[in-house]
């Protein structure tokens, strides 16, 4: 040998102060020239001391801190970093012998055709933990000569089918040949992993008897059950990857399967089975999955295989996760309807959505309704017979008591076929069946009661403080964040009317108080006749067929008053046109009510108003006075008398009327789509990055999950 190579040890460390310095004592008294020797520390995200007082300690040791507790990637990090041309894998729990790595060097340095050496592992009190590793049936794989007492029965050089990485010398043309070491394991088996690429590549492994090194086994892997699971778990991963065939098989003779931990089984085939899609032909993937389908049906219900798959597909980016949005009332015209609705129109271009209804509605309809591009959605409709027999418009949830079936399991049914489910109303006998739900609340109408399903939801969002406070009161339950509704109308400015405006349903229950702002604006006539002259009361809003509600309103528009019109199912235009006209808005909804759901969640119509410079004069009541801050940029109310006060004031003060008018505009600016579109997207792309990638698992947090189930199992 006329030059010394350059010889890199890698040595990965996580929170093994006194491990990792007896290794690397052992290293200074290595037989080899210092100035060739080539001593990286790799940390994997060490919470204690150790690498500052390692880097004190030895400061000839250059130390790199990886980005996560994964050993795998922490030896590629140290490769990318080693400049020898032979590069060692060193257990911070292993010390070497002082001649270990010389002789190891001199065998590759005359045995150009194998990639890697070894020498003979000893535990500390001198047996043997590793003389190369073998195969055992079932696609196990164990340390050849593993606790024998050593007795010169491995003291013949051979080749070996692949070596313990606790101390291994690799020639770095071997490493750049066969590729990157397999980071989904994690750690352990990635050595046998590696092994079979190397045999493919034409890479032999040698072991020599005369290099020793010794072990302190398990040292820095804090047990057995740890190194059990990504055994387990990564021999999965191996078979995946390279005997495909054989992953159904090996199900039944995993140690998991034997020990009835099923919640582990699914999450490692889980991740084999991405890993299949990877590596496999598409031929080979299907009949693996169609093997595994039987063996799993076995074990897990259908729905719970059918789901793994399904996920996968996200996973593999062969479909887009899919969202099923389901609006009771998505028949009819409403800020609830248009919330849910913004929300798909947002998310269309990433997700694969649904909108769940049981009365007929068309994409058409909603684009008309609420102005916005639907595109790319599709509408499933689910009748109720429930309802459906009694001729029912209206999905009320609070006529089903306890001794009846739930008619909404129906739409349970239907939400498992969906990655997301998103109850868009608040309809709380709905218990999602689907791998991630969302429910929207605007107020919780009614109390908990038989076949409440919301605790199943994986997320709650409320569209109001006002919300968030009954949803305490009446759930006892917090959302997970708020949102305030979406609004943008404003339109063309136009010169304004003398109108009032009014915007909310006709509601067969009356709710929005259309009946009271006629009463008070024919006060308002009667008291100021000449002041009164030219103003006009226009009420607009969305009716179901044969509407008593609506039908008592016409028939009191008849007693006379030409100056109040209705507009009823008006379009998105004529709405528009209003809005730009009108110079003052009346919102009445919680006038007179006990029951706070009869209040106004929030108030969309509001905003709307507001972003058109409408002077809004609206309910001291629910969510409206987070939207208009009382004697800045409107009025709020508590009885008709100051309602009709109010907008006396407005009326002969047109200095104040315009300036009300501007500062609502700008208030209502808070309430703009950016900020809602901010949100929402945000929201759903961590939900889509969680699910539609598999995170490595941290050993750490293995660790501290397999100690909480041996204590809940002694």
């Amino acid at each position: 040998m006329n030059t010394i190579p350059i010889c890199s040890i890698i040595i990965v460390n996580y929170q093994g102060l006194r491990q990792t310095k007896d290794c690397l004592k052992s290293l200074q008294k290595l037989a080899y020239p210092e100035q060739q020797l080539d001593l990286i520390l790799i940390d994997n995200c060490s919470q204690d001391e150790s690498v500052n007082t390692l880097g004190q300690l030895f400061p000839q040791v250059r130390v790199f801190v990886n980005s996560e507790n994964n050993f795998a990637k922490a030896l590629n990090l140290g490769i990318s970093q080693a400049k020898g041309q032979y590069i060692s894998f060193l257990n911070n729990d292993a010390t070497l012998d002082s001649h270990w790595l010389e002789i190891l060097v001199k065998l590759l340095e005359t045995n150009p055709d194998f990639g890697a050496a070894s020498g003979k592992l000893l535990f500390k009190d001198g047996r043997i933990n590793s003389v190369g590793i073998q195969q055992l049936p079932n696609f196990y794989w164990q340390d050849v000569g593993f606790g024998e007492k050593d007795s010169g029965q491995y003291n013949i050089e051979r080749e070996v089918e692949g070596l313990c990485w606790a101390a291994v010398l690799f020639r770095r043309e071997c490493l750049e040949n066969v590729g990157q070491i397999d980071e989904d394991f994690v750690m352990y088996f990635e050595d046998v992993e590696f092994s079979k690429r190397c045999q493919k590549q034409g890479w032999k492994m040698l072991y020599t008897p005369t290099a020793i090194a010794h072990h302190e086994y398990r040292g820095s892997s804090k047990g057995s059950k740890l190194t059990e699971y990504f055994c387990n778990r990564n021999r999965f991963l191996y078979l995946a990857k390279h005997e495909p065939l054989q992953l159904a098989a090996s199900i039944h003779t995993s140690d998991f399967f034997t020990n009835k931990q099923y919640d582990l089984l699914l999450e490692s085939l889980f991740v084999a089975i991405k890993k299949l899609y990877e590596y496999q032909k598409p031929e080979i993937i299907e009949i693996v999955l169609s093997q595994l389908s039987e063996k799993l049906a076995v074990i897990y219900s259908h729905f719970k295989v059918d789901r793994i798959f399904s996920r996968l597909q996200v996973v593999g980016k062969s479909r887009k996760m899919s969202i099923a949005i389901y609006d009771h009332g998505l028949h009819f015209i409403g800020g609830g309807q248009k919330y849910v609705v913004t929300i798909a129109s947002l998310l269309q271009n990433q997700f694969d959505i649904t909108f769940i209804t049981n009365k007929p509605v068309t994409i058409s309809d909603l684009e008309s309704w609420y102005g916005l591009n639907l595109s790319q959605c599709k509408i499933k409709v689910i009748p109720l017979q429930f309802y459906e027999k009694r001729g029912m418009q209206c999905i009320d949830s609070s006529i089903i008591v306890e001794d009846m079936k739930n008619p909404f399991d129906e739409i349970a049914k239907a939400s498992k076929n969906y990655d997301i489910f998103i109850n868009a109303n608040q309809l709380e006998k709905v218990k999602p069946l689907s791998p991630i739900s969302v429910f929207i609340c605007h107020f919780p109408n009614t109390f908990r009661n038989h076949h409440f399903g919301v605790d199943n939801y994986t997320f709650m969002i409320a569209s109001s403080k006002f919300s968030i406070k009954w949803l305490d009161k009446r759930w006892n339950l917090q959302p997970t964040f708020m949102l305030y509704p979406p609004v943008e109308m404003e339109t063309v400015k136009v010169p304004k009317e003398k109108m009032i405006l009014a915007v909310g349903q006709f509601e067969a229950g009356g709710t929005k108080k259309q009946i009271e702002l006629i009463q008070a604006f024919r006060s308002l006539l009667v008291d100021y006749p000449e002041q009164m002259q030219g103003w006009r009361l226009i009420l607009v809003g969305s009716s179901i067929p044969k509407n008593p509600y609506l039908k008592t309103v016409q028939n009191l528009l008849k007693q006379g008053a030409g100056a109040i019109e209705l507009k009823v199912n008006a379009d998105f235009d004529e709405v528009k046109s209003l809005y730009a006209k009108a110079s003052i808005f009346w919102h009445a909804c919680g006038l007179g009510e006990v029951n706070p759901q009869r209040c106004e969640h929030f108030g969309m119509a509001t905003v709307e108003a507001m972003q058109n410079s409408c002077a809004p004069i609206v309910f001291n009541g629910g969510g409206q006075p987070e939207i208009v801050e009382n004697r800045r940029s409107g009025f709020l109310f508590n009885t008709i008398e100051e309602l009709c006060l109010h907008s006396h004031k407005l009326i002969v003060n047109p200095d104040l009327l315009a300036e009300i008018q501007a500062a609502a505009y700008q208030r209502s600016q808070y309430f703009r789509l950016p900020q809602f579109e901010s949100k929402v997207k945000h929201f759903f792309e961590i939900i889509h990055q969680e699910y539609a990638t598999i995170r490595l698992p941290n050993p750490a947090d293995v660790a501290q999950m397999l100690d909480k189930q041996l204590t809940v199992d002694s």
